[in-house]
């Protein structure tokens, strides 16, 4: 396994090595639509692949494991047929046989797979390519396959190839899981007359009264380089004859397939997607064979296609199409150091975390930006089976995903889109609930016309269309699902696509698409802070901007009630627990499906007035609030009171056992630290308006603390804060009142400050432990508690508990990593030294691991506990965690340290035989020398789409520019990047690039002792080092500005102010060469 110079990475003789999967991007460009392509070690690569989700498949859904065992029989098949030197017959499949006359290898591109077998013995080299095909209104995979002659003479062959089984339209993947048997009577192959067969069940297989007839289909196409249409194969008897399980293809052995004329049976069987061709290959000579596996709205749309896609030069101009969709992107993040492997995984890294996280466009410039993200999907693969992803079919494609994850992917977004600005603060904060939680599930953003703005967009349609138009746009629509809805009715408009979508979204209102999901968990707040700081590191001038003047920010609203504890704390057969916390609230659901706009914002009157808006200090007022009254009974740690864990899901039977986490702890005392140092860098010439139902809540709050401070009575703290909690709870779950009260920025502060102060005991707590580490989760055990005398649905009593027994579990990673985030440099030193020498660290692989021996603990605490030391969410090396564990070393100033930590864990200095896949692409985890199997230590699982890339990103910055680049000085705005780079990171020689700056390609030279690095998708920064010091050992000495209108400029100064600082976040200086003494 290695990198080639082009960052492509090659495994020689794949299917021999271990075995992993991963995936195409699927990314088609704005104009194109996605498709979901997984692929493994085996076989020819694609285990499966199809549209928007499981349910459309077009290569069944397998997972990882059974992947590997049936890709090589199910997946896409070759088979070339010859008469050998003995005038026999002879059939040779490549990429089957494993021997010394064979080579192969897989070649991996950010767009791209590429697999090769050259077979001495059969004199053949055959190549294989697959790629998304992008710019189009269906979606496609692209498969070319090239067959090369490799002896002097010719030969004469036929080639059949394909795939042996595709799933038609309209079966769900439950249906192939459990009644596939059944559900082949609906099969059916239409248009094969026409040489694109085109695949979807006959009628929707449901049991009830409404039959639904189904017009949309996967289709196929094969054509040669010659334009020359290849006869498609669907009947796979034909083929295999009576071998089902596609083992050999029998019949092929006896009979000419190319060219095929007799009939085929094309319904009651799942059919086939092949084609054959015969051939005279000349000594050295190829042929390749094209071919198209694709979804379309309706079979009337074929021929269009058909006739567009099959000439010879269509495809090379769509592969390259896709190349330079995936450059552009990864050259928002584009990178030149001394280590060739590193820039090309800050490329990978860049667009994994877009795939999460989504990539920000601007849809719209008139008057004020409009921003949309696309690409993106929930983290669902072949070896992460369970979640269950979604791909918008339609271009500008949004997906699914969870309020933490794309919280954390879209942290560092604002240095890679200047565009941004506090757009995803808003989206992140209006999310949050006035009870301190949030929904699960983000689905996208969804846009709105009001009536007014309706009659002036319709301007743009034709007369003829303008009803139908009208009456799709009464309902929230996606950019997608407009411009689909307008090519698959034609309707006309007046003015191009992406001008009326740009209209479109400046005349829209926009409405982020979310869900409850399935529960609330306790670390989901605590991500908006990093949102805050990311803003705030660019923009420093507008601190009073965001946290007061902007009062457009409002609260999600959520037809879920979090019971008290009179209705969650039962006697159970195990034991007291704490369970079904959450209930639906059927009159709440009904009040907010009424709402006609933005259903989902908390109203006043009770939820039947006015959306209730504020400003984000206020948001997080609230949440300060909600949360300090959440300390568990020993006054530690963030009680799990709502089903749920924190981040570390696999402990989810800590909420049924009491549980409770220090991370939140440390987060809630970093949120109003910060808050308190804000407030003074603001002034004192505010006063906040508040509800008055959160204004009782702090006033309770605050009361209680100050009873706390004279008697540290931890339980009564609790007991009574907890009701104080239940009861606003109770009063906003239908809405605000709407009356609001004056809070003072004296009240205020003095609030803020009690709060520091019993977090400040609280972590002091945190830290006495028997590990010599923080402490990050407990539960308790109810030793005294009486029943209240009521009984839920199970015939369980409810009791009141009156006393608690702490149990700390052993040490986690999270723990010390939130501490390090309100420790000093030189206590996080310490720190540091103490996880080496602990069970948190692996001396075998020199990583971090995500916890320590959890044998002594309970089954209760979660399904960590079933699984074996070292693998999956207990102890292996969770690349998240050990990520965020680097990045505060290197935003803390220990940077020695981190370039240390940084060689021994980060991916791309892995050994690549070891990790056992691409050294360019992340894992969810690594095992651990924890794990029995010691020949699979240090050997990566489950591919790319993990939160360690929003990590890295982080590290990148923060390695690039310095943690705040732009800064106030003086009153002033000024430029003054800091960046963490070892001297060793610097070039070594002068080279030519070419990359994207603001959408354009341009080319520029990179000299010897530079860092060359991008700021905002529009700036190239190339640092000069010529003694090669690390840049923390050294100053800037001057600066030289290359303008977006060719002006050049030099200032010999340690800092740009004003005007050119603002050129610099504005995006209109194209270069910047900066001179370190």
């Amino acid at each position: 396994m290695y990198i080639n110079k082009k960052g492509e990475f090659i495994i020689e003789n794949y299917q021999k090595g271990k075995t992993f999967s991963s995936f195409l991007s699927g990314i088609a460009g704005k104009f194109g639509i996605p498709m979901w392509v997984f692929y493994v070690n085996r076989g020819q690569g694609i285990a499966s692949f199809g549209i928007e989700n499981k349910d459309n498949a077009i290569l069944e859904f397998l997972p990882a494991n059974k992947s590997y065992q049936t890709v090589q029989l199910k997946g896409f098949r070759t088979f070339i047929k010859y008469i050998d030197e003995n005038a026999s017959i002879k059939i040779y499949e490549p990429f089957r046989g494993i021997s010394p006359g064979i080579k192969s290898r897989m070649i991996i591109t950010p767009y791209s797979l590429k697999i090769e077998e050259v077979n001495q013995e059969e004199q053949l080299a055959i190549e294989v390519k697959y790629f998304v095909l992008p710019g189009e209104d269906f979606p496609s995979l692209v498969r070319r396959l090239v067959v090369k002659n490799l002896v002097d003479e010719p030969r004469k062959i036929e080639i059949l190839d394909g795939l042996p089984e595709i799933i038609p339209y309209g079966l769900s993947n439950i249906a192939l899981k459990e009644v596939s048997q059944t559900m082949s009577a609906w099969c059916r192959v239409y248009n094969l007359e026409n040489k694109m067969p085109f695949y979807r069940i006959k009628a929707s297989t449901d049991d009830s009264p409404e039959v639904r007839k189904l017009e949309k289909g996967h289709f196929y196409l094969a054509f040669t380089d010659e334009e020359t249409i290849l006869t498609p194969l669907v009947d796979p008897q034909i083929i295999f004859g009576e071998d089902t399980a596609f083992l050999f293809p029998d019949k092929f052995l006896n009979i000419k397939l190319a060219g095929y004329q007799k009939n085929q049976l094309g319904e009651n069987r799942f059919p086939s997607a092949m084609a054959a061709c015969e051939v005279n290959l000349e000594g050295g000579s190829s042929v390749t064979i094209n071919s198209l596996f694709g979804h379309v709205s309706t079979e009337d749309k074929l021929d269009k296609i058909k006739n567009k896609v099959v000439t010879s030069s269509y495809l090379d101009e769509k592969e390259r199409e896709c190349q330079l969709i995936h450059q552009e992107i990864t050259d928002t993040i584009f990178t030149k150091s001394n280590y060739p492997v590193f820039d090309y995984y800050c490329r990978q890294t860049y667009l994994d975390n877009i795939l999460r996280g989504g990539f920000p466009v601007n849809i719209s410039n008139i008057k004020k930006k409009t921003i949309h993200y696309i690409y993106s999907r929930k983290h669902g693969d072949l070896e992460r089976d369970y979640n269950f992803f979604h791909l918008e079919a339609s271009y500008y494609s949004q997906g699914n995903g969870n309020y933490r994850d794309i919280n954390q992917n879209r942290r560092c977004d604002n240095f890679f889109n200047v565009d941004l600005e506090d757009y995803n603060i808003k989206v992140f904060a209006n999310l949050i609930q006035a009870d301190g939680f949030n929904p699960l599930v983000i689905k996208g953003t969804r846009y709105f016309l009001e009536e007014e703005a309706l009659a002036k967009i319709c301007k743009y349609v034709r007369p003829e269309d303008e009803k139908i138009f009208k009456e799709k746009l009464k309902e929230p629509f996606t950019p997608g699902e407009l411009l689909s809805f307008i090519l698959d009715y034609k309707i006309k408009l007046d003015i191009g696509l992406d001008e009326f979508i740009e209209k479109v979204a400046h005349s829209a209102s926009s409405m982020i698409d979310a869900e409850f999901g399935e529960g609330y968990w306790v670390d989901h707040w605590t991500y908006l802070l990093d949102l805050i700081e990311t803003y705030l590191a660019i923009y420093p001038d507008r601190l009073r901007e965001l946290l007061l003047e902007d009062k457009s920010y409002y609260f999600h609203d959520s037809y879920m009630r979090i019971k008290p504890r009179s209705e969650k704390y039962l006697l159970t057969d195990q034991g007291p627990r704490q369970l079904d916390s959450i209930e639906e609230v059927i009159d709440k659901r009904k009040l907010i499906e009424a709402r006609e706009t933005l259903p989902y914002c908390l109203r006043t009157e009770n939820g039947k007035g006015e959306i209730y808006r504020n400003n984000l200090l206020v948001k997080l007022l609230t949440l300060v609030t909600n949360k300090v009254s959440s300390l568990d009974p020993y006054g530690i740690a963030i009680e799990m009171e709502a089903n749920k864990p924190g981040w570390y899901d696999a402990l989810n039977g800590l909420p049924g056992i009491f549980g409770s986490s220090t991370p939140e702890t440390m987060e809630l005392k970093r949120l109003v630290d910060f808050l308190l140092e804000k407030i003074d860098d603001i002034g004192q010439d505010f006063i906040l308006n508040i509800p008055v139902e959160l204004l009782e809540f702090i006033e309770g709050i605050r009361e209680l603390i100050s009873i706390w401070m004279d008697k540290r009575n931890n339980y009564q703290y609790w007991d009574k804060a907890s009701t104080l909690r239940e009861r606003y709870r109770e009063k906003v779950f239908y809405g605000f009142s709407g009356k609001e009260e004056d809070f003072s920025v004296f009240d205020l502060k003095d609030y803020l400050k009690n709060i520091s102060q019993k977090l400040e005991y609280a972590f002091g707590q945190v830290a006495v432990t028997g590990y010599n580490l923080y402490s990050t989760y407990y539960y308790h055990i109810p030793i005294e508690y009486e029943e209240t005398g009521e009984y839920s649905e199970e015939g369980y009593p409810y009791i009141r508990i009156n006393k608690f027994e702490q149990v700390i579990l052993p040490p986690f990673l999270e723990g010390q990593v939130r501490a390090m985030k309100i420790l000093d440099k030189d206590s996080i030193r310490e720190l540091h030294e103490m996880v080496k020498k602990s069970e948190l660290f692996d001396s075998k692989l020199k990583m971090y691991r995500l916890n320590g021996d959890l044998s002594g603990m309970p089954d209760d605490i979660g399904r960590a506990r079933a699984f074996t030391p070292g693998w999956l969410e207990n102890g292996s090396i969770w690349l998240h965690m050990e990520y965020k564990y680097l990045l505060e070393l290197i935003k803390k100033g220990l940077y020695e340290e981190f370039f240390q930590a940084m060689k021994d864990c980060l991916i791309p200095f892995q050994d690549p035989e070891i990790y056992g896949r691409s050294i360019l692409e992340n894992s969810s985890f690594i095992m651990s020398s924890s794990n029995p199997d010691t020949d699979n230590h240090g050997r990566g699982y489950v591919a790319r789409l993990s939160g360690s890339t929003a990590e890295f990103l982080n590290i990148w910055i923060v390695m690039a520019f310095g943690t705040n680049p732009f800064k106030i000085g003086k009153g002033k705005l000024i430029f003054k990047p800091e960046p963490v780079l070892k001297g060793d990171f610097f070039t070594t020689g002068v080279e030519e690039v070419e990359i994207y700056l603001a959408g354009k390609l341009e080319k520029f030279l990179i000299p010897e002792n530079a860092f060359a690095c991008c700021l905002f998708g529009k700036t190239l920064i190339v640092y000069h080092n010529p003694a090669r010091k690390d840049t923390y050992n050294t100053k800037i000495e001057g600066f030289k500005l290359t303008m977006d209108t060719g002006e050049v400029e030099t200032i010999n100064r340690c800092e740009l102010d004003n005007l050119y600082a603002e050129s610099i976040r504005d995006g209109r200086v194209k270069k910047i060469d900066i001179y370190l003494s």
